[in-house]
């Protein structure tokens, strides 16, 4: 599937965060640990840049967080984005032991705690290695409405996730209007019969947002993200292997060169 991606042009492997299993995230998709994971790929696949979109930090140890992102950007050559959310799912932070109320103020320490680390002088008692990228890897955040207002306050780009472009269009105009930079948006696509375009339910309950329907459909959904400022698109393609490859032959062919041009 990564191979059959490449070939379509698309430059980038994203992978989920999650703790705890999901039906949504088979282990190709972000049930594995994503960091793991993203690491294989980039030797796999040297060239192609990979990103984590997006990890819940208030899940994780900082620490081990600033190492681990360090480490694929020192092995991609600055190829690598974290993005990090405060978590969607109570049941996660219940496992934890953590404060699911709190996550949004946990995130922003998180993020401070990072941003110290990998801005340590070189040979102080930081961890090891020091970030390919001078200050650390492009940190996006993304998550609802909160999110999306201290990504403006801390001046970083945001990444809305499984919304259509319709739905996306309030969040665009606020995110512009209010000073927002970099817009991007994780959203699944599928090609087939039914689905978003005839009002079918999606494929799974928890996918709200996905966009499924002809590559022509699809083509048109990619433009109308791009009309509201959207730079990057994340791709959840299908929603098994066979679905995926099917998805992505027809972003090659038809989807993304009409869509993006």
């Amino acid at each position: 599937m990564a191979e059959a991606a490449l070939k379509a042009g698309i430059g980038t492997f994203w992978l989920g965060d999650g703790l705890l299993g999901r039906p949504d995230f088979p282990p190709w998709s972000g049930g594995m640990e994503s960091f793991s994971e993203l690491a294989w790929l980039a030797g796999r696949y040297p060239g192609a840049s990979v990103a984590l979109g997006a990890a819940v930090l208030p899940l994780r140890d900082p620490l081990w967080v600033a190492k681990s992102a360090a480490t694929l950007d020192q092995l991609t050559e600055g190829r690598f984005t974290l993005v990090l959310t405060p978590g969607n799912w109570p049941d996660e932070f219940a496992a934890e032991g953590r404060d699911f109320a709190g996550r949004g103020g946990a995130l922003e320490s998180g993020l401070l705690s990072l941003r110290e680390i990998w801005s340590a002088e070189a040979g102080s008692d930081g961890p090891s290695p020091r970030p390919w990228t001078p200050g650390g890897p492009p940190v996006w955040l993304a998550g609802a409405r909160a999110t999306m207002l201290r990504a403006i306050r801390l001046g970083l780009p945001f990444q809305a996730s499984r919304v259509g472009p319709a739905a996306l269009a309030p969040t665009a105009r606020e995110w512009f209007d209010r000073g927002g930079t970099k817009l991007a948006v994780r959203v699944r696509l599928g090609v087939g019969d039914g689905g978003s375009e005839a009002g079918a339910p999606p494929p799974t309950a928890t996918d709200t947002g996905a966009l499924t329907g002809s590559a022509t459909f699809l083509a048109e959904q990619i433009a109308a993200f791009r009309q509201l400022g959207v730079t990057d698109l994340s791709i959840m393609p299908g929603q098994d292997l066979e679905s995926s490859l099917r998805t992505i032959e027809a972003l090659a062919e038809k989807a993304l060169p009409v869509g993006l041009s």
